[in-house]
């Protein structure tokens, strides 16, 4: 694609925690199955302590130090505070080197490193110029990013991997008075996973399971207890990406009532499996979802019940085909060819 080879860097994407790592994951397996010579140097693994995380980024800093970089494009996928410093330390050794710089802004937190007008801002500005391309995961960052760092951006979204949406669907329901609402998430309280509870308590014919762990699991557990609806909020810890594929397919309908997201890739994997969703009214999120067959939004326990109805009864196959068309493979790939350049 008009260079030598693509080499993602990015925190480790084969963690399968957290929407970058899985938009990276889904980014390789499109280069890939597109015959691009591409590999991942990991700058970050989850979960790992300080020292170790420490002498890892080391050893990548380093290995760039050492290798030639020229002809090669690589691609920085960055999140807030730590994942920022390194990728300017990376972009910094790249751009010494003669390398292309290709960076993508994942982080919802870069709202307010922008309005703050402080040493994060500063951060972003010192990046985006080192950068080669700069990338925001949909219009509504486009816009931010342009105006306010006074930087070009273009639009990238999060791809889906092909492998996501061959499976077989079924777009027969089954007959049953109790609807599965299924939310999968880190859980955190921005998250606002806690209106979940409300909601069970509101509808009786909701079985709500929720998916993840996080520093907030312990807080919505004791309320989730205290719950009149107690007996039908299930928490399921954390889940592998394959079993959360089957879940997600099994499911009635997907709800996150997040306040705190900057693309939302969790609802495009629900859609991926023919379900419904309902997504808050968050601005990032509402441009990712514009569009789409199977989506309503809505922030509170009342109207996500209301909105339920509207969407729970469309077919899985039209959600499916919807969601590919935007963010499959196909468009992924001819999107990424008009940014980087066509084949030599």
């Amino acid at each position: 694609m008009g260079k030598n080879k693509i080499i993602l860097i990015s925190t480790d994407p084969t963690s399968g925690k957290g929407g970058i790592a899985t938009s990276v994951a889904n980014c390789l397996r499109v280069l890939k199955n597109h015959s691009v010579e591409c590999e991942v140097i990991v700058t970050h693994r989850p979960g790992v302590s300080k020292l170790k995380a420490t002498s890892n980024f080391i050893k990548s800093a380093y290995s760039l130090l050492k290798n030639n970089v020229y002809g090669n494009l690589y691609f920085l996928h960055v999140g807030p505070k730590g994942s920022l410093i390194r990728k300017i330390i990376i972009a910094l050794i790249i751009k010494f080197k003669k390398g292309t710089i290709i960076t993508q802004y994942h982080s919802p937190a870069f709202y307010n490193y922008i309005k703050e007008k402080r040493a994060w801002r500063l951060a972003l500005i010192l990046l985006a110029r080192i950068s080669d391309e700069n990338l925001a995961l949909n219009e509504y960052w486009r816009r931010l990013f342009t105006r306010s760092l006074g930087i070009k951006f273009k639009t990238l979204p999060n791809p889906l991997s092909q492998s996501k949406y061959k499976a077989p669907l079924s777009d027969e329901k089954t007959q049953s008075n109790i609807i599965k609402v299924i939310c999968a998430s880190r859980l955190v309280e921005e998250k606002n996973i806690q209106e979940l509870i409300r909601l069970a308590e509101i509808n009786p014919s909701l079985n709500i399971y929720i998916a993840g762990g996080g520093e907030y699991e312990r807080t919505l557990r004791e309320m989730a207890r205290r719950s009149s609806a107690h007996q039908r909020i299930i928490f399921m810890g954390w889940v592998d990406n394959s079993d959360l594929r089957t879940i997600l397919r099994d499911a009635d309908i997907f709800v996150l009532p997040s306040r705190y997201d900057s693309f939302g890739m969790v609802y495009i994997e629900a859609l991926c499996e023919g379900t419904p969703v309902i997504a808050p009214t968050l601005p990032a999120v509402v441009h990712t979802l514009k569009g789409l067959t199977g989506v309503a939004h809505a922030d509170t326990a009342k109207d996500i019940d209301s909105a339920i109805e509207k969407v729970i009864y469309t077919p899985k196959t039209e959600i499916r085909n919807s969601v590919v068309s935007k963010f499959g493979e196909e468009a992924y790939f001819s999107k990424l060819k008009s940014i980087i350049g066509p084949n030599e």
